[in-house]
Formats: C-alpha cells, sequence, structure tokens
C-alpha cells in the first residue's frame, strides 16, 4: 500500500508470463487505458532519471494521442499496410527490456536472469524503487502503475516492493511456446543451447540440460517447465491471489477476455482500451504455427515437449 507521499503507487498491476506466451499483445491493448502508466521506450534509454516522463502528457494529450499497432501483437485494420512507421521509433510506447530494472535495482541483484527465488528487496531498495515509479506515474500524468515482466516471475522480490501489487500470470499451451521461442533471434542468441536464467535449478536438471543442449526445442522445453514450476512455486509460498489466464482463451474472445482482465485489476471500462480491441486483428499464433512448414514441428519432438513439461502442458 502507497505510504506518505506515494499515492499513485495504491494496487500496481503486474502481468507476468513465461515469454512467447502472449503477454505482448495482452498487455499492449491493456497499457492503452487512461488511468495507466508504464515503462517507456525513453526510460529504457535515459535510465537515471524519471524526468523523461514528462514527454507522455506532450504526445499523449486530450488533444492528440498516437497509437502504436506493434507489429507482433496485431494489425490495425485501417492501416494493414503500415502497422508499424518509423515514427514509433520517437514515440512515448511502452516496452519491456531491463536496462533500466538492471539500473534501478542495483548490482546485488541479476535482474535479468535471476530468478531471484527467496529473493527480498533490502530497505534502500523499496525506497529508491518505489520514489521513482511513484514519479513515473505522476510525470505521464496518470493514476496506477502498470508492469509487465517475462521469463522468472521474480514474485518473491516484487512483491516485497509492492506488496498490495494485483498479478495477472499469462500461460499459453507448451509446445506453440517452444516453437515461438525458437524462432526468434533472442532465444536462437542466448538460450537455445544452454540455460538462460539463473538461481534455481537442482543439479540433476543442470546435468539433464548439458545432455540435451544440441537439441533445442528440448532444452527450450526444460527452460519453461522450470519457468512455470517456480513461479508456481512463488505463488504458493506467498500464498498470492493471481489471476491465471490463458493465450488460447484470449484469441477465441478477446473483448470478453480483456474485459475480466480489467474487472479483476480493479479498472474502469476504457473507451481507448475498447477502440484499440476494434481496430486490431487477433490471430491464433497456435493454429497459425501449426499450419505453417516453416514452423512444422514433428510430433515425435512435441510429445517430447509434454513429457519434459508434464504438469504444466
Amino acid at each position: 500500500m502507497a505510504t506518505g507521499g506515494e499515492k499513485y503507487l495504491d494496487k500496481p498491476i503486474i502481468i507476468i508470463g513465461s515469454g512467447r506466451s502472449g503477454t505482448t499483445i495482452m498487455s499492449e491493448i491493456i497499457f492503452q487505458h487512461e488511468d495507466l502508466a508504464w515503462h517507456s521506450n525513453w526510460q529504457e534509454i535515459i535510465v537515471f532519471t524519471p524526468l523523461i516522463n514528462l514527454l507522455r502528457p506532450l504526445m499523449n494529450n486530450k488533444f492528440w494521442r498516437f497509437k502504436r499497432f506493434y507489429k507482433y501483437v496485431g494489425v490495425s485494420k485501417n492501416t494493414r499496410q503500415k502497422h508499424q512507421s518509423k515514427i514509433d521509433l520517437v514515440l512515448f510506447n511502452p516496452i519491456e527490456r531491463y536496462n533500466f530494472w538492471e539500473h534501478i535495482t542495483g548490482k546485488r541483484i541479476d535482474f535479468s536472469r535471476g530468478f531471484l527465488m527467496n529473493e527480498k528487496a533490502t530497505p534502500d531498495e523499496v525506497k529508491r524503487i518505489r520514489s521513482f515509479l511513484n514519479k513515473q506515474v505522476k510525470y505521464q500524468g496518470k493514476k496506477r502503475l502498470i508492469m509487465k515482466f517475462t521469463g522468472p516471475a521474480r514474485l518473491e522480490y516484487l512483491t516485497s516492493i509492492f506488496p498490495d501489487a494485483v498479478i495477472v500470470n499469462v500461460i499459453r499451451e507448451p509446445v506453440a511456446t517452444v516453437r515461438s521461442w525458437l524462432e526468434v533471434g533472442f532465444w536462437q542468441r542466448m538460450g537455445i543451447d544452454k540455460l538462460w536464467w539463473r538461481g534455481a535449478y537442482t543439479q540433476e536438471e543442470i546435468t539433464y540440460a548439458e545432455t540435451i543442449k544440441d537439441k533445442p526445442a528440448l532444452i527450450t522445453a526444460l527452460q519453461y517447465k522450470k519457468l512455470m514450476e517456480a513461479t508456481q512455486q512463488e505463488i504458493n509460498k506467498l500464498g498470492l491471489d493471481v489471476y491465471e489466464c490463458r493465450y488460447e482463451d484470449f484469441v477465441k474472445d478477446p473483448k470478453t477476455f480483456i474485459h475480466k482482465m480489467m474487472d479483476f485489476m480493479q479498472l474502469p471500462p476504457s473507451k481507448n482500451v475498447d477502440a484499440y480491441l476494434e481496430n486490431m486483428i487477433v490471430d491464433n499464433r497456435n493454429e497459425r504455427q501449426s499450419a505453417s512448414k516453416k514452423s512444422a514441428m514433428p510430433e515425435e519432438t512435441k510429445q517430447q515437449i509434454l513429457a519434459i513439461t508434464g504438469n504444466y502442458s
């Protein structure tokens, strides 16, 4: 709960997920809400001051509002040929990257790659992070903070800073998630032949990873399982009330799905969110990947993935 001058940090919203699970498309929609402040492309570049957030009211106000239909989450019905223009590079847009978080958490915390299991913020970290983010919301001219994190949930650390956080966990079917990971450049460089995140694997899992490091789908599946397992362990340990939702339900009925999510987040109805939903195309990428020859996966590999992910399939 916000204290003292931190009135902008009441019930901050945290969206988590494994990555490639639908967190981006869902958060891009929710980010349109009139009440919400978020981490921006500009804050990721200029990490040392919250003053950069004063740009948002200049670019987004009652007189004009620039909307971005991010190329990975859907295409505007009205701008199918120009769904991402060069102007997006200079607009004030939401982004999920970790230069800022590495800076604000400090050298003690490996925020980008650490699971942060059993890790709480120190009093100094709590004070520094809350003070900065309170100003981030204030300078954006908004009422509440929303954050999105993929990979490890980092729930024990984050809830030690934001004890009244409203948490949403996005889940996607594991075979589709693994297949999606295998197609992105980041994963091909970082996690396709080794364990990318650190601090939660048993020695047995580390040894097993060595035996499958030349099998990209399988070592990816192992990492997916560990993310899911660690998240559930933190939820159980902390007794958190987490809203769990699935990508597959989202693509069936995006509008109803988003409205239910907003209800859990205690957000009032939003004209901006509804307008964004009306003007975007939502593809079921599970089906598109299944039908694509480029991303086709042998049935044997699918079964091996499901065997590894087990209870999280």
